[in-house]
């Protein structure tokens, strides 16, 4: 049972902890949302879509390092003219 002494303290405690409290609508620390006087705030975030995207392309970026340390120079740069000739057929 909850003496009110308890409850002084438990009340103390989550006035304390408010500090790390981050508002879902303003985005300001130090109150809850339901407390909340200020406007909404607009947060730009990228979609998913943009997250995939650019996860895939930082792993192929990865999986390139890694060929690359595993092949000596020469063959890169045989790679590189290679791809240089394939280019200018195409056009």
């Amino acid at each position: 049972m909850a003496t009110p002494m308890h409850r002084l303290i438990a009340r103390r405690q989550a006035e304390a902890n408010k500090q790390h409290v981050r508002c879902q609508k303003c985005l300001e620390f130090g109150h809850w949302t339901y407390e909340c006087t200020g406007k909404r705030k607009y947060l730009h975030r990228p979609s998913r879509t943009a997250e995939l995207k650019k996860a895939l392309k930082e792993k192929e970026n990865r999986l390139l390092l890694q060929q690359r340390s595993f092949f000596p120079p020469h063959v890169h740069q045989h790679w590189r003219n290679c791809r240089k000739k394939d280019q200018e057929k195409k056009v």
